[in-house]
């Protein structure tokens, strides 16, 4: 009661403001209102359709938990940029969920972030894959495991390309630590957003070349034809 009171007397003077739209947020609302809340959970692939429809390479199973969307991405955008990474406890009780689906199913020796360059990181001063790891590791039986893949140099944007262009511009970026530990192994990635799979489709070219068995990928969020999103986020408002 007296948290919930000095709350009240904070905003008095402090008053707390959606992250997504700007709104004033209500003494019971945090980080997001309460509009934006219901966006983001109709961006939220039931668990059906959480398994990507789409064949990689060398990812064997790859699940997503949103669509890739307003509020998601201002969401992510302030996580990346602007270092507000206590943005994705937003996204926290749904992940988590996709995740111990995933894990009760399969068994893994580790969990691998995707890692990102050196410089982005003096940047950012944190890598997002691995704050989404820290987020489900207390719930989750495999260890994180930050530098078991490491980021060797910097990629070009790959905005402009196209699926082919992104393998070739991403391959040979990624070296591995502790490749005795590799052999034989399940590995599941983490990734903030999945958009033509090439990033952790070349991370799991490296594991497997060196003797890795299976190597899965879970994503907070993946692109998608703009109708079908927008037909998603008026079925999640009926």
């Amino acid at each position: 009661m007296f948290h919930h009171y000095k709350e009240a007397f904070i905003r008095l003077f402090y008053p707390a403001m959606c992250e997504v739209c700007r709104a004033s947020l209500e003494l019971e609302e945090a980080i997001l209102c309460r509009k934006c809340s219901e966006d983001l959970d109709a961006l939220a692939w039931p668990m059906d359709q959480t398994l990507v429809d789409e064949s990689f390479e060398h990812l064997d199973h790859v699940w997503t938990v949103y669509a890739y969307d307003s509020p998601v991405k201002e969401l992510l955008y302030g996580v990346k940029y602007a270092r507000k990474d206590y943005l994705l406890k937003t996204c926290r009780k749904r992940a988590i969920g996709l995740a111990q689906a995933v894990i009760s199913d399969h068994e893994y020796d580790a969990i691998l972030p995707i890692p990102i360059d050196r410089l982005k990181l003096v940047k950012r001063h944190f890598n997002q894959a691995e704050v989404f790891a820290e987020m489900l590791g207390s719930r989750l039986m495999p260890p994180v495991q930050k530098s078991f893949l490491i980021k060797r140099r910097s990629i070009p944007s790959q905005t402009s390309l196209s699926q082919h262009e992104r393998a070739i511009n991403i391959y040979g970026a990624f070296k591995l630590r502790r490749l005795p530990r590799v052999r034989g192994g399940s590995f599941l990635l983490l990734d903030d957003v999945l958009t033509t799979g090439a990033t952790a489709n070349e991370a799991a070219r490296l594991l497997k070349l060196h003797g890795a068995r299976r190597i899965d990928l879970l994503a907070l969020a993946r692109t998608d034809h703009p109708q079908s999103i927008s037909m998603k986020l008026k079925l999640g408002r009926s």
